[in-house]
């Protein structure tokens, strides 16, 4: 028995931990467990004598595919649809706000069904469809459906939440897995920096909506400096309210003068919120947040391999965070979704890899966070390698997290 190519040794606040890079998994390890690992990384270990120092070990790692010769290649599991570049609000900071917002016509329903189906065929598991405002599409529910059809296992669509109907809801149940509804505020009387109206009764009412319907609803709050301390109310207001949440990092290109400006998170407010997660634990209603408390190991954010996202014109980007031209894979309009996929990697793709940031190639957490977000990069520095803006949080995040999981092992010791 021995280790795949894709498999790293590496210590986490003192633990030492495998991960296997062609699927994320990380498993913490006993000294004994460490030793035997290292073997596998240099040798091939007889079978028999690898299970009687841990047969338990070995099972999940053989489970868990760490055994693997063959590189793996990166499968594409999700994207981002972009249905409309339409939208009734204008929220700062939006990630799709761009020059045709509210400007060019949107595709039609036969257009978008053959896009739907080509990220179906390669492999597409997790759909986001995101706008603009997809509530503004009369045809949303026949895009959700085709999605189910062609085998895509999860569809979650993201909405501003104020133009949502009982009778579409209607249309979308069976269908639609869950309903991301945004929020700018966790009570009627919270200050919206994000839309500058508070529409939380609306969004409240359309949530209840959501879940009457028998869809699974989500809220999203937009977390930046001036509300780094509200993630508990938001925790607690989705337990009220029955639904899960997440969260978004606020990130945007703004210059000094941008009212922006004074949002995003300073050192201090960015470890602050690193507190506030951990402070959260493994609250039952936070799901799928940027880091969370299920540790796993990658070299880059998965962009352009693991997840693409396509624009309401049609033109493919590595993901939601980067609709530029010079980042653009291709058009849906001019070749096929396989034709782009399998032509050979633009130049700058491999600049997403942490291998390349700078700061990550000595940093101890670079395995965990995989070089953070190259669009972050981008917006803060105007290039892909640039130290992730929002390093600080996930420092402070897997130091803290390190801390509590040495001190669990120390006790069951």
């Amino acid at each position: 028995m021995q280790f795949g190519p894709s498999v790293v040794l590496f210590g986490f606040c003192g633990i030492p931990m495998a991960g296997n890079l062609a699927n994320g998994f990380a498993v913490g390890l006993t000294a004994e467990g460490f030793a035997l690992c290292q073997r596998f990384a240099c040798e091939n270990v007889p079978d028999e004598e690898a299970r009687a120092v841990n047969a338990e070990l070995v099972a999940r790692l053989q489970q868990a595919g760490f055994f693997n010769r063959e590189p793996a290649a990166p499968e594409l599991r999700s994207a981002y649809l972009h249905v409309t570049q339409r939208c009734n609000l204008q929220c700062a900071g939006c990630y799709s706000l761009d020059d045709s917002r509210n400007a060019s016509t949107d595709l039609s329903t036969e257009q978008l069904l053959d896009f739907i189906s080509q990220l179906a065929a390669a492999g597409v598991a997790s759909l986001f469809i995101s706008g603009g405002e997809p509530f503004l599409r009369n045809d949303l529910p026949a895009l959700v459906g085709h999605a189910k059809e062609c085998g895509i296992g999860t569809v979650t669509i993201i909405t501003n939440g104020t133009c949502i109907s009982r009778e579409v809801l209607g249309e979308l149940a069976g269908f639609a897995d869950s309903i991301s509804v945004s929020f700018d505020g966790y009570s009627a009387e919270a200050t919206p920096h994000i839309r500058g109206v508070q529409r939380f009764d609306q969004l409240v009412d359309a949530v209840r909506l959501i879940l009457e319907a028998g869809v699974g609803a989500h809220i999203i709050p937009t977390i930046h400096r001036k509300n780094v301390h509200d993630l508990p109310r938001y925790a607690a207001l989705a337990a009220e309210l029955g639904v899960t949440m997440n969260y978004s990092l606020l990130s945007c290109e703004c210059g000094s003068e941008d009212g922006l400006a004074s949002l995003i998170p300073d050192k201090a407010a960015l470890e602050a919120l690193a507190d506030e997660l951990l402070a959260l634990g493994s609250a039952p209603v936070l799901s799928g947040a940027p880091v969370g408390l299920n540790l796993a190991v990658r070299t880059s954010c998965g962009a352009g391999h693991r997840e693409i996202s396509v624009a309401a014109d049609g033109t493919v980007y590595p993901c939601h965070m980067l609709h530029r031209p010079e980042y653009a894979l291709g058009s849906l309009h001019r070749e096929s979704l396989d034709a782009i996929l399998q032509r050979e990697a633009p130049h700058w793709q491999s600049k997403l890899d942490s291998a390349n940031v700078e700061g990550c190639s000595a940093c101890r957490h670079k395995l965990l966070c995989g070089g953070g977000c190259r669009a972050r990069s981008v917006y803060a520095k105007g290039n892909l390698t640039s130290c992730d803006s929002y390093c600080a949080f996930m420092k402070r995040y897997y130091d803290q997290m390190g801390s509590l999981l040495a001190a669990q092992a120390t006790a069951c010791s």
